[in-house]
């Protein structure tokens, strides 16, 4: 997984995760999830189908005391799939904080035809503490959590 690069906030603006991100209920607790379009979200299926995988997460952040951008990489090994989502952390500081706290993160089609939990692909994050220390600099640094 390159890590991505962004020279100006306009290149950052521009590189955002398009589909959004939410939260969602699963097994009493709430888990961060990052909506892909319908088309992506059967190709990562796809490649994963009736296979072992194992996903390599990293929370890429950055961050100038204002404004925190994580760039979410995901990549299944020995498969093809290899993506990144940017969000902008500022916004979606109770994103983060279930991320900290399940350790989970999810991936689900954006059609509003998979509503259930049966089309939602879920992901254990292999280090936890990532996420912990991800939710502090962004705590640490989102202009509307600084004094």
């Amino acid at each position: 997984m390159p890590k991505r690069n962004f020279a100006t906030l306009e290149d950052f603006k521009a590189s955002m995760h398009k589909d959004g991100a939410t939260l969602m209920e699963f097994s009493g607790s709430k888990v961060p999830c990052i909506i892909v379009n319908p088309e992506k979200y059967n190709w990562i299926l796809q490649q994963v189908y009736s296979k072992r995988v194992a996903a390599d997460t990293i929370l890429d952040i950055f961050y100038d005391g204002q404004d925190v951008f994580v760039d979410v990489s995901i990549k299944f090994r020995d498969t093809e799939v290899d993506e990144n989502y940017l969000l902008y952390a500022n916004d979606m500081i109770e994103f983060f904080e279930a991320l900290a706290e399940s350790g989970m993160m999810a991936l689900a089609p954006s059609e509003k035809t998979y509503v259930n939990s049966e089309n939602v692909f879920m992901i254990q994050l292999p280090r936890k503490d990532a996420a912990e220390r991800a939710l502090a600099i962004i705590k640490s640094n989102a202009k509307k959590y600084r004094k």
